[in-house]
């Protein structure tokens, strides 16, 4: 297009060959989605009422909680400085990746789903505290043990 910045086009470009590829999303935004929407629940907000407030539709933060779309730094600002929270809580996680760390097939989606069970309970500390300990013992049983596995 006339006038377009080549670098936006380049960005624009590599967004539709993502979505045609069926590429997953980056486990940041996957990360940042999921903190946003826990804090986002925990402020008491509706995606509607967040989108409201931002100028967004209640489905572009749909998008951003589900990771389907990339969440710019300022935005994030933003909503960090909505809801209460720290910037960095929205990245809380990222760190502890290493580098291709996969956060996406069955095993991640089926973490994602116990994690959204256990939240809807109203328990989640609890429910996570007892999780911890599993852990802990698996961590402690020697390696061979195939009762953590």
């Amino acid at each position: 297009m006339p006038g377009d910045k080549p670098e936006l086009r380049e960005c624009m470009s590599e967004r539709k060959r993502r979505a045609r590829s069926g590429a997953s999303p980056h486990p940041v935004d996957v990360i940042a989605g999921r903190n946003l929407n826990i804090a986002r629940k925990l402020a008491g907000y509706s995606q509607q009422r967040l989108g409201a407030e931002v100028g967004l539709t209640f489905q572009q933060i749909q998008k951003y909680e589900n990771g389907k779309n990339r969440m710019s730094v300022s935005r994030a600002w933003e909503f960090a400085s909505i809801l209460g929270i720290s910037f960095s809580a929205l990245v809380d996680g990222a760190d502890d990746m290493t580098t291709g760390s996969g956060m996406t097939g069955p095993r991640f989606t089926e973490w994602l789903t116990l994690y959204t069970r256990a939240q809807a309970t109203g328990r989640l500390r609890e429910i996570a505290a007892v999780a911890g300990h599993i852990v802990q013992l698996c961590e402690l049983s020697a390696p061979e043990s195939s009762q953590c596995q």
